[in-house]
């Protein structure tokens, strides 16, 4: 088996010279570092992580926890925090939570286990305790969520959820809707908790009473489950889905019941996952910036790793209303 010393030897360095190129740990003369990576290429070598992180106490891999793989917004999230990573030479393994807090602190412990320097929880499931479980370990973690007080192990990024749903009410309110209805995700989510907060608040500026609201799941068949509720009595002229996939089987319900979108009933999204603009019609819906959210979640990790800040730091990312085809002025009877 090839080892770093025939590397060293092909390329006519020292073990520490290879070691520095492989590791990234010292800066090496270009041309140098150009003979070990032809020497690494011609010998077939391959890096022995596992004794590299038994000899340092410190792995190369990444946490990163979201809460539903199948959901599209969480793979293009995935994807860019990967992408930073493998810049850093780092790797990163990806757990799904289902939702499920207890599974999220199932995560963070094999996680622990693994000796991650790092994890990205990017989630808002967890259980009470977890944020400083994580700390006692001493290890870096930037949270989808307020953590409490920072500092220099514990970073957050917080989306204005809130901003995003008044745009989607107030862009129904002035194409002239006044019966504008909400499908929520599960209420003991914090996403959805935020999302549908929002929704009661705006309703409540513009006086209304008895508002039109149904909770669901987050899933293409909780918004057609939501939407069927909604449209068995009085049915509204406009829906607001927590989510895209939401909106995507409440835009099905409604093609079902005979209903055309949006000549008979409009309908607003909110993640604007990549399938949003190929939907029939195109979804309106509210944009997050996901290839920011993966970029500035792996940055704010990075930054904490290597103890380039002395502080973490909370991240506020805003929101974009996208109008597409899929909302129009209410018909008039």
């Amino acid at each position: 088996m090839v080892n770093i010393k025939n590397v060293a030897d092909r390329a006519g360095v020292s073990i520490a010279t290879v070691s520095h190129v492989l590791n990234q740990t010292r800066r090496v003369r270009p041309e140098t570092a150009a003979r070990v990576r032809t020497a690494i290429e011609e010998l077939g070598y391959s890096q022995n992580l596992a004794a590299r992180n038994l000899a340092t106490g410190r792995s190369n891999i990444l946490g990163l926890i979201v809460s539903d793989i199948q959901n599209p917004h969480f793979p293009e999230l995935t994807r860019n925090f990967q992408d930073q990573a493998l810049l850093h030479n780092m790797e990163v393994l990806v757990m799904n939570t289902g939702y499920d807090p207890q599974r999220t602190s199932d995560c963070v412990r094999r996680l622990i286990g693994l000796r991650v320097p790092g994890l990205a929880i990017m989630t808002t499931e967890y259980d009470t305790g977890l944020v400083e479980l994580v700390a006692r370990q001493n290890i870096r973690a930037v949270y989808y969520f307020n953590p409490g007080p920072l500092s220099p192990l514990i970073s957050c990024i917080l989306v204005n959820y809130g901003e995003g749903i008044r745009e989607a009410v107030n862009h129904l309110e002035e194409l002239g809707h006044r019966q504008i209805a909400f499908i929520g995700g599960a209420p003991h989510l914090q996403s959805a908790m935020y999302r549908r907060q929002a929704f009661i608040e705006q309703m409540q500026a513009r006086g209304e009473g008895a508002m039109r609201i149904v909770d669901a799941d987050f899933s293409a068949e909780g918004g057609y489950y939501g939407c069927s509720r909604l449209l068995s009595s009085a049915p509204p002229t406009a829906i607001v889905c927590a989510n895209d996939l939401m909106a995507f089987g409440a835009m099905h319900c409604c093609r079902d019941k005979g209903l055309r979108i949006p000549q008979d009933i409009s309908i607003v999204g909110f993640d604007n996952i990549s399938f949003s603009q190929y939907s029939h019609p195109p979804l309106t819906t509210v944009a997050i910036p996901r290839d920011k959210l993966g970029q500035l979640a792996f940055k704010a990790l990075w930054e904490m790793i290597n103890r380039q800040t002395s502080e973490g730091r909370v991240i506020q990312l805003g929101t974009r209303l996208l109008v597409r085809e899929s909302t129009a002025p209410p018909r008039k009877n």
